[in-house]
């Protein structure tokens, strides 16, 4: 479950096992009312998305988020905090109202976890387990990506394996750091041999190009964050009841 894409161009999708996770029916777009848009009258910058799910006993809603970018100073970044703030307190109050799980996740384009943006999030009440606090950019020195949890009490349970959430670098797997003499000819050889600036590319040059450009656009520049979750709460209900 996640987004790809690039700004205009970029899309949104929420894959599911249906073996496991079944879809509730309920699924749209997150439109702040009138008194709560962003500063100037705005909208997200990207349209967050919300859809029900339900997984053993685990009722929740996700939405997955882009948040804007813009700098890392001034206004641009004020912006950015502010859409984390809109986003995080706008299904706090939700899940509190509803009491309703809530998880959000995406790219918060979080600084790191004791920046003014990672306080945004968790200032609503979302939790992040240490072991998400993970840098997610390509060259592992930005928490950009995050899964942020705003549950009823007792239905946030993180799985029994001793590792049960993390960062999956797939560069590991394909497109390693080692492997462009076997993807070098998939490569458009004016822009594997030519840098930006015309000049020829040395043998080093053509390996970060093929390591920091060109399998970032056949995977990704950002590495997914996972986490395992426990789904049965049939024991404590029925202990409740009795």
């Amino acid at each position: 479950m996640g987004e790809t894409g690039l700004l205009d161009k970029e899309r949104m999708v929420f894959v599911f096992d249906t073996n496991k996770v079944s879809f509730r029916n309920i699924a749209g777009e997150i439109v702040l009312p009138v008194k709560k848009k962003i500063k100037d009258a705005l909208q997200f910058a990207r349209t967050p998305f919300l859809v029900a799910f339900q997984s053993g006993w685990f009722k929740f809603m996700l939405c997955t988020v882009h948040i804007y970018y813009g700098a890392d100073y001034g206004e641009q970044l004020e912006r950015r905090i502010e859409e984390i703030e809109k986003i995080a307190k706008f299904l706090a109050k939700r899940a509190k109202d509803k009491k309703c799980n809530y998880i959000v996740l995406g790219d918060f384009n979080i600084k790191h976890p004791e920046h003014k943006t990672m306080q945004a999030l968790e200032n609503s009440g979302f939790k992040i387990p240490s072991q998400l606090k993970k840098s997610t950019n390509l060259d592992r020195t930005k928490f950009y990506d995050q899964i942020a949890f705003k549950t009823k009490e007792n239905e946030l349970r993180l799985g029994d394996s001793p590792k049960n959430a993390g960062v999956f670098d797939f560069y590991q797997a394909v497109f390693k750091n080692d492997e462009f003499e076997t993807y070098k000819d998939f490569m458009s050889s004016g822009k594997r041999d030519i840098g930006k600036d015309g000049k020829p590319r040395s043998k080093t040059g053509k390996i970060e190009y093929y390591q920091k450009i060109w399998r970032t656009f056949q995977m990704s520049d950002h590495l997914p964050l996972w986490v395992e979750l426990k789904i049965d709460f049939s024991y404590d209900y029925l202990k409740n009841l009795t």
